[in-house]
Formats: C-alpha cells, sequence, structure tokens
C-alpha cells in the first residue's frame, strides 16, 4: 500500500467564521479540526494531533504515516513503538507501519490550561465535580476548560444531535464560570469501517493536541474503578485501556490523565443524587429520542435507572431526566442480560442488586438458585482445602484461590 502523506497544517475560516485548522492528504480527503474565535488562541503549531489522528487508520489498512509539519520527538518515539504494540494487542489485525514527520522538536514547556471533555455523562460529570468544582483540588489540577467535541459519539444524528446536546449542557459550565469550547471534525470521515467505541481514545487525544499551545494537561474520564482496568478483548473497547493509552500519548508539555477510577460506576452514579447539575445528565446512545434527551430505554439509560432504582432514587430524576415507561417495558430483558453478563460494570451493578436484596422479577428463582450453587461450591472447595495436606505455600495458594470464587 502507498504511504499516507500528509500537508504541514494550515489554518482558514469556515462560513461561521470559527478557526479551521485543516490538513490536506495525498490521494484522499482532508482532516480538518475548528474550534470558536475565542479559542483560537489555545491551537498548537505542531502536528502531533495529526500523528495521532491517522494512526489508527494507517495501521488498519497498512500504510506507512509521513505527517507533514513538526511533531515532538519523544511522541514520535512512541507512536512507532509501544503505542503501536498496545494497538495491536487490542486490534491483532492491525499493522505495524513507520510513522516519520518531516521536522521534529523537544517538547516546549507545558502550558498552564486544564482541559476536560464533558458530556453530561456519569463518567464526565464524576471528573468534572472532582476536579472543577471539588475545593480540595489543587490550583495546578484545576480544570480551566471544557471541551465538547464532534468525533463521531454522536452517530446518524451527527452535526445537529452535538449542537442541540452542547447547548443543553451550556448552563453547566456557566455555573462553574468555565470555558465551553466546541471541537468539531471531520475525523469520523477517516475511520472507516473503525467502531467508534474501538477508536474513541485515539480521536479524543488528536483533539487535546490540537489545543497543545494553551492546555498542557487533560483529564479523560475513565470508564470504571481500577480494579475494572484490564486490556480489553480483540476489537473491543479501547478505553477500558485508557490508563495505559494516555501517558504514552502524553509529552513533557501535554500530560493526559485517566481520572474518576477511585470510583466505582454506581459510586459515579449515586453521587449525582441530589446534586443541582443532576438534570443535566445525558447518558443516552440513541441518536433520535423522541425529543427526549434520555430514550430511557437503551443500555446506557437502563444501567442508569436501574442503579437509581436500587437506591430507592430514581423519583429523583422522574420525568425531567428520564421516563418510566419506555424503561418498565425493558426491564426484564435488561435484568437478562446483565445477569448473563461478563462486564465488570454490569457484574458489579448485580452484586448491588443482590446486596440490597433486589428481586429480578421473572429471574429471582433462577437467581437465588445461581447464588445458591455457587455458595454450596465455595463450601466444598474449603472442605477439600481443610482435607488436604498443610504446606504452607499450598495453603497460600488454595487461599489465594478460594477468594476469587
Amino acid at each position: 500500500m502507498p504511504d499516507l502523506v500528509t500537508h504541514r497544517p494550515h489554518r482558514v475560516r469556515d462560513d461561521d467564521g470559527n478557526a479551521r485548522v485543516v490538513v490536506e492528504i495525498e490521494d484522499a480527503a482532508a482532516l480538518w479540526f475548528s474550534v470558536p474565535p475565542d479559542a483560537e488562541e489555545l491551537l498548537s503549531e505542531r502536528a502531533d494531533h495529526v500523528a495521532i489522528a491517522l494512526l489508527l487508520p494507517a495501521m488498519r489498512y497498512g500504510r506507512d504515516l509521513r505527517v507533514g509539519g513538526v511533531v515532538t520527538d519523544s511522541l514520535l518515539h512512541r507512536l512507532n513503538h509501544d503505542v503501536q504494540a498496545l494497538v495491536r494487542d487490542i486490534h491483532p489485525g492491525y499493522r505495524r507501519i513507520v510513522v516519520s514527520a518531516d521536522e521534529t522538536a523537544p517538547a516546549g514547556r507545558p502550558p498552564s490550561g486544564v482541559a476536560t471533555g464533558f458530556s453530561g455523562g456519569v463518567d464526565s460529570f464524576a471528573t468534572l465535580m472532582e476536579y472543577a468544582a471539588g475545593s480540595a483540588v489543587p490550583d495546578s489540577l484545576r480544570v480551566t476548560h471544557l471541551l465538547n467535541n464532534n468525533v463521531g459519539a454522536h452517530g446518524d444524528g451527527g452535526r445537529a444531535l452535538w449542537q442541540r446536546r452542547f447547548e443543553r449542557l451550556r448552563p453547566v459550565a456557566d455555573d462553574l464560570r468555565l470555558p465551553f469550547i466546541r471541537v468539531d471534525s471531520n475525523i469520523e470521515d477517516h475511520y472507516p469501517r473503525m467502531g467508534f467505541m474501538q477508536t474513541v481514545a485515539f480521536r479524543n487525544a488528536a483533539v487535546v493536541h490540537l489545543l497543545g499551545g494553551g492546555i498542557g494537561r487533560s483529564y479523560q474520564a475513565s470508564e470504571g474503578a481500577f480494579r475494572n482496568i484490564r486490556m480489553p478483548p480483540p476489537h473491543g473497547d479501547i478505553g477500558l485501556a485508557g490508563a495505559m493509552i494516555f501517558p504514552l500519548l502524553s509529552t513533557s508539555a501535554l500530560t493526559m490523565e485517566s481520572t474518576s477510577s477511585a470510583s466505582s460506576r454506581i459510586e459515579r452514579t449515586l453521587a449525582l443524587v441530589g446534586s443541582p447539575h443532576a438534570r443535566y445528565l445525558d447518558v443516552c446512545i440513541a441518536t433520535d429520542p423522541d425529543g427526549d434527551v434520555n430514550c430511557s430505554s437503551c443500555w446506557k439509560c437502563m444501567r442508569t435507572m436501574l442503579t437509581l432504582e436500587i437506591a430507592s432514587s430514581l423519583d429523583d430524576f422522574v420525568p425531567t431526566v428520564f421516563r418510566r415507561a419506555p424503561y418498565e417495558r425493558n426491564r426484564w430483558a435488561y435484568y437478562a442480560q446483565i445477569l448473563s453478563s461478563t462486564e465488570p460494570n454490569d457484574i458489579e451493578l448485580v452484586e448491588y442488586g443482590d446486596l440490597h436484596d433486589w428481586r429480578w422479577g421473572p429471574l429471582s428463582h433462577a437467581r437465588a438458585l445461581q447464588r445458591r450453587i455457587g455458595s454450596r461450591l465455595l463450601e466444598h472447595a474449603r472442605a477439600v482445602r481443610d482435607r488436604l495436606p498443610r504446606s504452607r505455600t499450598m495453603q497460600e495458594d488454595l487461599d489465594t484461590g478460594l477468594s476469587w470464587l
């Protein structure tokens, strides 16, 4: 395959007066990102964002990547080594390639800006509450800018849905007195047959590096607690490995961090109960939720609503955030889904329900039987352990094994 070759990024004004950073690509459509005029001062002069944005498409199709302009030397090194190794562990079909640049340079001094993406979801709210609204966070870590990116998360709803969601969240930024920056892009066009969740970390990291002229630290909300951080299954959600990916995509001038892993998804959800900003919660994956922000029937809405219902707090969110009717129509099917799931957040939710003696409707008998069988297996394993010779090493191994049952 021929190399994927880009020219040096340049800026133009779009029809709305936004600053658009355009990257011409040989034998392909241009890649562009745009920001409002008042955010133009944050734009970086380097092409680091180009290298990050196009790495996965280049690996997917086995094309060496030649980046026009200046790329930070440490980032280029990692893109050619550890980053590709990690990507290929997640996407085994992707090929190792060579990434080069017209020029390289050491990283400069880190700017003072601190950014985090804000989509209105449970995870982004958790980061916002800790690093923007929290009273204990030091000034060097406090969020100074909120970002809302149009990099493919809005599906068929596209730019119009993104703009509606952005406008609905604006009051939160106003309350916190933080600039709320819209970053638009056509990066989705450069990820053919490459799922959003399988590539999301690189899409958002490209935006942060685009703003590296004014942003020196960025928070990316993690998808779960520390105990759930792991390598995704093949072709899985790359965000699960965010704690490993983002440091590799950092430089000494721009630190990218995965945040909020000290708390579980359940704890993050319940932290919103009683919050003045809870009415802005937006967890839905539907691209046309019948005029409502949350459809109350997709798996993300169902998970959030069930968490709140188990905690006897769902009434606080109905009807301002969710609707009961769609949730109740789909709840039994959702119960069956999470009771058989191996996804860590689902397992935690089931355990949370069991802890609160949650009745799983038509599946309650099956769930009770499952728990009884599990309890008897554990009792049997302990009895076998107690009859074995008392070798210290063997006993430690058995105790460790039993802790997983």
